[in-house]
């Protein structure tokens, strides 16, 4: 079973380092169905006839380190690509879960983006220093925290700012992740 790691990331910066942040990294989903999907089923409704159900599980947009750091397509699935990973990435696969919070422009130019990221075993500080590398002037807030208690990570990429760092967990942070205080049989 993968122990995950669940970050907090808030990104803040001007609107259009922000926007260009989202557009590389962010994947959106693909509509469920073809913009045609639409008309057909008004024609069948004229026609009397019923249109199928729509899918009911929601898209989700994910978070894609191909897109800052693309892994060679030359690599063999399994081991191979894992080693890959985790030398290149910091964390044996790809993102295993993204979920935007909030997004917000200010009326003077500056935005922010805050979400969580979700990884196998480890923080992925590789491709948070290359997202540093790309924009650095944006301020990329992080902390995170691995769910058997074993470590946490904090700190901050940007201008002036060194990066994130294992720190041991706490139950203070835990809640700075995930925005409720840990069960008491939970705590490491």
């Amino acid at each position: 079973m993968t122990n995950h790691v669940t970050t907090r990331c808030t990104v803040r910066g001007s609107s259009a380092d922000v926007a260009a942040f989202r557009a590389l990294m962010v994947e959106e989903p693909r509509p469920a169905s073809a913009p045609a999907a639409g008309i057909m089923a008004w024609l069948r409704g004229l026609m009397g006839r019923t249109a199928p159900a729509p899918s009911t599980a929601p898209a989700h947009a994910t978070l894609d380190f191909n897109r800052i750091l693309p892994m060679p397509d030359t690599l063999a699935d399994g081991p191979e690509q894992a080693a890959w990973a985790l030398e290149h990435w910091g964390t044996q696969r790809n993102a295993d879960a993204y979920e935007e919070t909030a997004r917000d422009d200010d009326a003077g130019g500056g935005a922010s983006l805050e979400f969580f990221l979700a990884t196998a075993w480890s923080f992925p500080a590789p491709v948070f220093e290359a997202l540093h590398r790309r924009f650095p002037a944006l301020h990329i807030d992080v902390v995170g925290f691995e769910e058997a208690w074993h470590f946490a990570v904090e700190g901050a990429y940007g201008p002036g700012e060194t990066g994130a760092v294992e720190v041991e967990p706490t139950a203070a942070l835990y809640t700075r992740v995930h925005g409720v205080p840990p069960e008491p049989d939970e705590e490491g």
